[in-house]
């Protein structure tokens, strides 16, 4: 899945400047009152992914069953995924969902461009509730503006039957090691900079600076960059890499012609299927750089989060709704039976950790300790183009040992240029 932002921001598209999540909107809501205060028939659009719509359907079901003010509620359904919940809503706020389900690297350019509404209704026990990084990703400027709901990052899939628990451990081992005839040893989408920064990040580097929030800093093309560089020039030019993601490689682990790959986990159970007793899932393997050194692959970690309309008719309603779906004992519940994700909650770590069933979890909840919060600053924007660019380069040789210096300045000067608007 190739991730994209938008190049600029959007500020100004959306007339709703004082509506910014003041916070005080809710005063606005007109018609008849339950006595807790809601609007006794409010009406409610959601948006959420394919996969989730039977979930949330049962959800929505019990929402009104244990919160009789909101028995009469109109809640529609509607099927908008998080990864593009930001350019639909800044089509046209006006006719997007009360609720929706977004990524956290959208959290800066949505807010800047009055599109959340900020949350006021129990903002001490959510933040009490959820991981701090997660309540990090939510926030800007001090200020809530979204539901954290799961963590998001990738894994590594293998197939039992070519490699070793110990095998796996590094990538190198996994690279030297002669698999069948026909047999890829290892695979990725390598020109997808949500997964080849693995490397930089592994070598130390750092995109927008420690804490993901400086602009002018980028240190993919340092003498750490460029350890990583060659790792991954060598990695490309072998025969035994493939460049997949996908359906592509998941037919791979259908056909049993790929030993070992990197996806996310909204994979696993197909992988499992294709694979059966032979499935392995485990945390990034560590890699050893040509000086010597051995280090862990560090993923970029995303959040998926739930937000709340800043035009909304109904923001206290929205927010009541919003707040259970994420954070109520029953929706959590109903996440994890049929839904299972790596959650932010708190109480859910300890249900996973004693979960001996699902290793893709666990791997997971491994993994977002070695991961790096991936930045929602406008200059992302500029991230994905250039690292495209870079992967599509190794693969087609254009990139090399030999030019890979002066090729990493270039992808660092542009990840760095100046944001310009553009036309959508």
């Amino acid at each position: 899945m190739k991730k994209r932002t938008l190049a600029c921001l959007l500020a100004g598209i959306l007339a709703v400047g004082s509506l910014a999540g003041c916070g005080k909107k809710e005063e606005q809501t007109s018609g008849a009152k339950t006595e807790s205060g809601y609007a006794k028939n409010a009406k409610l659009k959601v948006w959420g992914s394919q996969e989730d719509q039977e979930m949330y359907k049962k959800m929505i079901e019990e929402f009104q069953k244990e919160n009789p003010e909101a028995a009469d509620w109109e809640i529609e359904l509607a099927v908008v995924m998080g990864a593009d919940a930001k350019t639909e809503l800044l089509k046209d706020a006006s006719a997007a969902a009360d609720v929706f389900d977004f990524a956290s690297d959208q959290v800066m350019e949505l807010q800047a461009a009055n599109a959340l509404y900020r949350i006021t209704k129990n903002k001490d026990e959510i933040i009490a509730n959820n991981l701090d990084t997660a309540i990090q990703s939510a926030s800007v400027d001090g200020e809530l503006y979204g539901y954290p709901v799961a963590s998001t990052t990738f894994l590594m899939f293998y197939d039992k039957s070519m490699y070793t628990e110990e095998e796996v451990k590094n990538l190198n081992t996994m690279m030297e090691k002669q698999l069948p005839e026909g047999v890829t040893n290892f695979s990725m989408d390598i020109d997808n900079g949500w997964y080849n920064s693995c490397f930089f990040q592994a070598a130390g580097c750092r995109l927008f600076g420690e804490d993901g929030t400086d602009p002018k800093s980028c240190d993919f093309n340092s003498e750490k960059g460029l350890l990583a560089g060659n790792y991954l020039a060598d990695l490309a030019a072998n025969p035994k890499f493939a460049n997949q993601d996908g359906a592509v490689l998941l037919k791979a682990f259908e056909n049993r012609t790929l030993g070992a790959t990197f996806t996310g986990g909204w994979d696993a159970e197909l992988i499992k299927g294709y694979l059966g007793d032979d499935y392995g899932v485990t945390k990034l393997p560590e890699v050893t750089f040509e000086d010597g050194t051995t280090a862990q692959l560090a993923s970029m970690m995303n959040f998926n989060l739930t937000g709340v309309n800043a035009q909304t008719k109904y923001p206290a309603e929205a927010m009541l709704l919003a707040e259970w779906m994420t954070n109520s004992d029953t929706a959590l519940e109903m996440r994890y039976e049929m839904r299972p994700a790596a959650s932010t909650n708190k109480k859910m770590e300890e249900t996973i950790a004693a979960d001996t069933e699902n290793e893709a979890l666990k791997a997971l909840t491994e993994q977002a300790q070695l991961s790096v919060l991936q930045t929602s600053i406008p200059q992302v924007a500029n991230f994905w183009t250039p690292t495209e660019a870079f992967g599509a380069g190794l693969m087609n040789q254009s990139i090399t040992r030999d030019n890979m210096q002066e090729s990493l300045d270039t992808m660092v000067k542009n990840i760095l240029s100046k944001l310009t608007c553009c036309a959508r």
